[in-house]
């Protein structure tokens, strides 16, 4: 089969029912569906259980609780098609020809990795905001080196697992998986995945993905647990990107990734109401090395600021800026 589509499962039930169907509406019918129930205390392990018996590409997997992460790395587990394709379980696809555009572009293109982008909107309602970013200029783009430095100039860059479909024997020879335990997870994926090696990537200009912004969910709530995992990945991928045996140019391209990775950790730092955060100061200072890497408006804006006002005054004014738009 071609596509195994992962959905991880945890406390979802009242989202479950949409997210399903819109995989199997799919006009593409040459997949495999995974739900992972991770623990979940609701009702979602019957919902699964129930899809299952219904639709033989279907199947239900029951696993103790471990995380977003362990759940995406087990539904991997029992994948068994050509390319993998994540769902987070609150949100669902919004175009019937989905997995058929993104088989077109694997086939066509041979391609490892496919990106394309999403829509987000508001729990309880249902218009969906338009996608605030284009990938039309890196469409035609055949070098990879050049696609990511495109991709990361034109602030459309984006880690988050559910953007992409990638070549299951890219993931399973890279031995990427997610790392348990992180909020933001899939920056340390992406970062990790796009160092491995040679691969080749292409994009579909559309939107596929409906993102549901809930109140209180992960994305949504800033702790100090966001705040150091933000800097652990960046020291991480700071040191394993230097080292990564690709070429100065895709170095670069990633290093403009981080740097507006760092860009959102200054933002992560103001917001995060917890006095225990200045101990984390002299760690994140040191990563603001990336700042020179910047390529798209937000990091370039705040390396200038930087270069003037140093670390406190660039958070200082961030804040001012935080609380006008908030």
């Amino acid at each position: 089969m071609f596509f195994s589509v992962i959905l991880p499962i945890y406390n979802v039930e009242r989202y479950l029912p949409e997210c399903i169907n819109s995989v199997l509406k799919q006009n593409f019918t040459d997949f495999e569906l995974i739900l992972v129930d991770d623990g979940s205390p609701d009702n979602c392990g019957e919902i699964c259980d129930n899809y299952a018996a219904k639709d033989n590409r279907i199947k239900a997997v029951h696993k103790e609780n471990g995380g977003l992460s362990d759940a995406r790395n087990v539904g991997l587990q029992h994948a068994q098609g050509e390319y993998i394709v994540y769902i987070d379980s609150d949100d669902y696809i919004i175009s019937d020809d989905f997995l058929a555009s993104v088989y077109n572009s694997a086939t066509e293109n041979n391609s490892d990795i496919i990106i394309y982008k999403f829509c987000q909107f508001t729990d309880g309602e249902t218009k969906l905001s338009p996608c605030t970013y284009s990938l039309a200029t890196v469409s035609n783009i055949i070098d990879t080196d050049d696609f990511l430095q495109t991709l990361v100039k034109n602030d459309a860059f984006y880690a988050s697992a559910w953007t992409k479909a990638i070549r299951k024997d890219f993931l399973t020879a890279s031995g990427v998986l997610f790392e348990k335990g992180l909020l933001g997870e899939d920056n340390e994926w992406y970062l990790h995945l796009l160092s491995s090696g040679n691969y080749r990537i292409s994009a579909i200009d559309k939107p596929f993905i409906a993102y549901r912004q809930r109140a209180g969910s992960i994305s949504k709530t800033t702790k100090i647990k966001n705040l150091t995992d933000y800097i652990y990945v960046l020291e991480k991928w700071s040191n394993g990107i230097e080292k990564a045996q690709i070429s100065e140019k895709r170095k670069n391209a990633l290093f403009g990734a981080m740097a507006k990775y760092y860009a959102n950790l200054l933002i992560c730092y103001l917001r995060v109401n917890d006095s225990e955060k200045k101990k984390y100061k002299t760690r994140i200072k040191e990563l603001s090395f990336l700042l020179n890497y910047s390529k798209s408006q937000r990091p370039l804006l705040i390396k200038k600021v930087y270069s003037i006002l140093g670390f406190d005054g660039t958070v200082f004014m961030l804040k001012i800026l935080d609380k006008v738009k908030g």
